[in-house]
């Protein structure tokens, strides 16, 4: 019983997690990147109940973006792919872009690093699970904690690079710019991406 009791708490924030002194860490300006349909903005806030952090509740929607191509293709496809054995729709590839993002200096919660996963006592497991229940708990907390965090970096549960989890505050969505690098069809390092990993189209 001791023994779960210990997996669940290092699964949920603790209760009196707002009192908590929640280590913050500082980004510098930089390009972050985003896998999106090409009809719309890269710039599009949202709380989708399948994205991992976005709780119904959370006061700010979000904006999710990775530090390189590859990582936004596994994190927008990834799990399609697997479960299709490696397949992805061509008519989905197509509507697809890439875009850079220039986020601005942030104050966020870094949940790679160990320290951080060892002040809030999280088994960085439970991010990484099908179950979205615990890493949404998560992005509930952080958002409602008093530090007042503007994101969140967590790894990609796919290749273990950076992913940025941005919360709409601070008017940080009229600081940000976007460079569109065109269609996944005649993106270089998306094509590499459907080679280095067998992935076909049909």
């Amino acid at each position: 019983m001791a023994v779960e009791s210990a997996r669940v708490s290092s699964r949920l924030p603790p209760r009196n997690f707002d009192r908590m002194t929640v280590p913050a860490s500082h980004q510098r300006a930089r390009t972050w990147f985003r896998v999106h349909q090409s009809r719309f903005s890269a710039l599009h806030f949202s709380l989708n109940s399948i994205h991992r952090f976005s709780h119904d509740d959370c006061p700010c929607p979000f904006l999710y973006l990775a530090e390189d191509v590859e990582t936004c293709l596994f994190e927008a496809f990834g799990d399609k792919t697997y479960e299709q054995q490696k397949i992805i729709p061509r008519s989905l590839w197509k509507v697809n872009c890439v875009t850079g993002v220039r986020v601005p200096k942030l104050q966020l919660c870094d949940l790679t690093k160990r320290e951080t996963l060892r002040v809030l006592n999280l088994d960085v497991r439970a991010l990484m699970n099908n179950d979205l229940a615990a890493p949404q708990a998560w992005g509930l907390a952080i958002q409602k904690h008093p530090a007042a965090f503007q994101a969140i970096t967590f790894k990609s549960r796919f290749n273990g690079k950076s992913c940025l989890a941005l919360f709409r505050r601070d008017g940080i969505d009229k600081q940000l710019s976007e460079v569109r690098f065109g269609s996944l069809m005649k993106n270089g390092p998306a094509v590499n991406w459907l080679d280095k990993h067998k992935v076909s189209l049909f």
